[in-house]
């Protein structure tokens, strides 16, 4: 960790003294982050609200309180050559390394242990202790669109509500703006195994092809996308039923408005989204499985200054495991924070990749039960939020939500919990701002097994952090 600070400290020095005789100007921006963190149920990033030993069993499976120190650096360096020729950068370190360890907090990257499969991913797979160059992309803007090729910021939906943080490798060009319609088309290669498998004489790749349409007006704007996605990384096997090496071909379909009235005291904003294709068995062996998930956020509010006040809805569709069709819609992205403990990152019982499901949205997650009374459970949730600017340095948040299965098991409840947080921020400085967030969760009867046969505990969690950006 020291020699790659050193390194990185002595290759911006170097480029601070020769830039300017190389006619390049380069920008800095960034952040860094101290940040306290506890939960009650925790237990290393998997939410186990249950009293005294996990009924499940196994190492570390009980609900226990989990208490840390964490930090993150992030660096923006934006070197511009020509007037609209830039290169752009992005370094981390330490990416919410917890203090006195070398391990991540879980905010960067959590583990399923089992598995080895992201349940949260940001730059996967970066580590704690890593010197990490996140992004670096060249950006060329001319009067017929601006193109983007390299490492870039890789977020899939227009709306947070199913988007994860992430970057990837993309060739994307942005149009320029007609009356208020313009497009983006992009490539982006989400997994190269053809070649790195050793298998190159076959093609088990997972690429993504997307087309964005905007129009915007003065009071509202609208937005199209397409995806298509073709997926050939599993010729190995398939972590759905009926577990057949297979072919995929799946197309995303979003669908995004926002509006407000002409004094923006009235708003709306919303996304829809529908996944529709299949997965076709490589060998014939068994029938094609139809993909049909499908997933929406929509919220309604008023701003009238100082208040703001918002009510929410988002699901996500599950799947019942039936053999012949996966209806696992969106899941609830990391970008999508409206409930500190619900959709944060570190009980991770609703957030997760897109396409996937988090800790509690799985057929594992009751992993004691029948495989036969397992499913992809989906979600579905409800928050009211207000926000008060008590004055231009404190700002406070209250939120009340509740989140329930779409699909669920035999004998299981369908109900997550219900959660009240609080929250503040306050502006020390123009550039240095302190946060407080209390949350609580009423932990659903979901916990409680098949026919409530177990005894849980609700879930409560306080994090306060000092960021200071330039």
């Amino acid at each position: 960790m020291k020699k790659g600070l050193i390194i990185i400290a002595a290759a911006l020095f170097v480029a601070a003294m020769v830039l300017p005789a190389m006619a390049v100007d380069m920008s800095l921006s960034g952040y860094y982050r101290v940040r306290g963190f506890y939960q009650s149920n925790a237990d290393q990033g998997q939410v186990t609200p249950w009293e005294g030993t996990n009924p499940y069993g196994g190492a570390n499976a009980y609900g226990s309180p989990e208490a840390w120190w964490d930090h993150h650096l992030q660096l923006n360096p934006v070197f511009k050559v020509a007037d609209n020729l830039k290169l752009v950068t992005r370094v981390s370190a330490f990416n919410n390394q917890m203090f006195g360890s070398g391990s991540t907090s879980g905010a960067i990257t959590t583990k399923n242990s089992a598995t080895g499969s992201d349940f949260a991913t940001f730059n996967d797979p970066d580590g704690a202790d890593n010197i990490i160059f996140n992004r670096a992309y060249i950006e060329w803007a001319t009067p017929k669109g601006t193109l983007k090729i390299g490492r870039q910021d890789a977020g899939t939906t227009f709306l947070p509500f199913a988007n994860s943080e992430r970057d990837g490798d993309r060739i994307r060009y942005n149009s320029p703006t007609w009356s208020g319609f313009n497009f983006s088309a992009y490539y982006e290669k989400l997994t190269e195994s053809s070649v790195t498998s050793g298998h190159n004489i076959g093609d088990e790749d997972k690429d993504s092809y997307v087309l964005r349409l905007n129009y915007a007006q003065p009071c509202w704007w609208l937005g199209y996308g397409l995806d298509f996605v073709r997926d050939r990384t599993s010729s190995s096997g398939i972590a759905i039923p009926p577990y057949a090496a297979y072919k995929a071909d799946y197309f995303l379909h979003h669908v995004a408005l926002k509006a407000n009235d002409p004094t923006n005291t009235y708003f709306f904003e919303g996304e829809l989204q529908l996944q529709a294709g299949d997965y076709k068995d490589y060998y014939g062996a068994t029938a094609d499985i139809d993909r049909k998930g499908w997933g929406y956020y929509a919220a309604v509010g008023m701003k009238k200054a100082p208040l703001t006040v918002a009510l929410a809805t988002a699901f996500t569709s599950g799947d019942d495991n039936a053999a012949d069709d996966y209806k696992v819609g969106p899941a609830f992205g990391l970008d999508f924070q409206p409930l500190y403990i619900a959709t944060g990152p570190y009980s991770n019982i609703l957030t997760s990749q897109s396409g996937t499901s988090g800790g509690a949205m799985s057929d594992t997650a009751l992993s004691g039960l029948p495989s036969a009374t397992r499913c992809n459970t989906g979600a579905k949730a409800y928050v009211l939020s207000a926000d008060y600017q008590c004055s231009p340095e404190l700002a406070l948040h209250g939120a009340l939500g509740a989140a329930y299965a779409d699909k669920v098991g035999a004998g299981v409840d369908d109900e997550f919990g219900t959660e009240f947080d609080l929250g503040l921020k306050y502006q020390i400085m123009s550039n240095l701002a302190y946060e407080l967030h209390f949350g609580y969760l009423w932990t659903g009867d979901f916990f409680k097994g098949p026919a409530g046969k177990y005894t849980t505990d609700d879930i409560y969690q306080i994090d306060h952090s000092l960021t200071l950006s330039f």
